[in-house]
């Protein structure tokens, strides 16, 4: 049957193509549903990836699309623009094209004999003798009907598809607004350190960064729960001490906009005939809305377990729910981390975070965040800070708001 798939995957971008690369190259009849006519366009995120996300993928991206490979550390702005600097050893991150890296994931699935529809929208799916039936459609309104057995959502933040087959919390995510300038001409920029921007009057509920691309160009970006990023990232720039001089005569080249979930994992990923993976299940970092490395983990889980279910002929939520308990085992623990260290920080003011900052800096713990900081493991840095008993009295300090974040 021309349009009935073992596997369809909604969503073509990063976590998808991870999981259609992996049914296909087992052997399997997968489709990807791309609603946008370019792959990676709008793009969703920044582009930063740390080396050893991308070798436990295996999906290091070619030279071509790679702006920085050189990023060892960062430079921690407080919100009255104190900056304290963390740098490791050795390199730590990559900078690249976000659009043309989704590009190279799906055209590597595409090559493993994954079919994709693009651009084609999922409008509804339903159950039906043990099949999902999945209506798709296109640029000029002609709906297609594609059946399968196994749908695998990896729709992003919309999470219509997964609540139409029964997870509801899929669609009701916390977000912040995000935005980001591509520019030249900046001033003072370490190509070999990241900048981030902490603070409640610029970035309210997350924060801003400088992703470099080289010595005079990057990647500004800002999130936030007001409600349009764009404006809030102009005042930003025009206003802010520090960055107002880093961006002093420089040129915005292109500007792009996103949601990021902040909510932290939600509850169940499966149901029959059903899988989520990435945004949709809740698999981004809370703490910098980072999807693709812990989202790619448990897209490729899904992808192995997809397989084993299509070999064995077992699409029952119940055989399903091996996916959820492999893929919490890997990276649901940081995941809550993440989100107690966001609920956290979104709740202290200005003044007690510039006090925070005292304090990591007086008490020596800028060592302890340069040995374990890494930016796909930040609970083991979490466990760090909360044993740190120099930090006792901070946390004291402001004990309600924390109590209120665990909760």
């Amino acid at each position: 049957m021309e349009n009935s798939f073992d596997a369809i995957v909604i969503g073509g971008s990063a976590n998808g193509s991870q999981v259609a690369n992996v049914i296909a190259s087992k052997g399997h009849k997968v489709a990807v549903i791309e609603e946008h006519p370019t792959t990676g366009l709008p793009e969703h995120c920044s582009g930063l990836f740390s080396y050893y996300g991308l070798e436990r993928l295996d999906c290091m991206p070619p030279s071509d699309i790679i702006f920085n490979d050189d990023i060892y550390g960062s430079r921690i702005v407080s919100p009255n623009g104190k900056i304290l600097t963390v740098k490791k050893p050795n390199k730590h991150a990559i900078v690249c094209d976000r659009a043309a890296f989704d590009r190279f994931l799906l055209d590597r699935a595409i090559q493993n004999g994954c079919e994709v529809f693009q651009p084609y929208r999922a409008v509804d799916a339903t159950r039906k003798d043990g099949k999902v039936i999945v209506n798709i459609r296109n640029s000029d309104g002609d709906i297609t009907q594609l059946t399968t057995s196994l749908l695998i959502s990896a729709e992003g933040i919309r999470g219509e598809i997964a609540t139409q087959l029964g997870i509801p919390e899929a669609s009701n995510q916390r977000l912040v607004n995000a935005a980001q300038f591509y520019m030249n001409g900046l001033n003072e920029v370490d190509p070999q350190l990241v900048e981030v921007y902490q603070s409640q009057q610029w970035a309210t509920n997350f924060f801003a960064w400088v992703i470099p691309m080289s010595d005079d160009s990057a990647k500004v970006g800002l999130g936030t729960s007001n409600k349009h990023a764009s404006k809030e990232l102009e005042k930003m720039i025009s206003t802010h001490p520090v960055l107002k001089e880093r961006c002093d005569g420089a040129e915005i080249r292109r500007k792009t906009a996103g949601r990021i979930p902040i909510s932290g994992p939600i509850k169940r990923s499966y149901a029959d005939n059903l899988l989520l993976t990435g945004d949709v299940a809740g698999q981004t970092k809370p703490t910098t809305g980072g999807g693709v490395i812990l989202g790619g983990i448990a897209a490729q889980i899904a992808g192995n377990v997809a397989s084993d279910s299509i070999k064995n002929n077992q699409f029952q939520a119940q055989h399903l729910k091996k996916y959820e308990k492999l893929w919490k085992k890997e990276i649901h623990s940081n995941l809550k981390k993440m989100q107690l260290v966001r609920n956290y920080m979104n709740r202290l003011s200005d003044n007690e975070v510039n006090q925070f900052f005292s304090r990591l800096e007086t008490k020596g713990v800028l060592k302890d965040i340069e040995e374990l900081g890494h930016v796909d493991n930040q609970g083991v840095l979490v466990k760090k800070f909360m044993r740190t008993l120099s930090l006792y009295p901070f946390y004291i300090k402001t004990s309600v708001k924390l109590i209120k974040s665990m909760i």
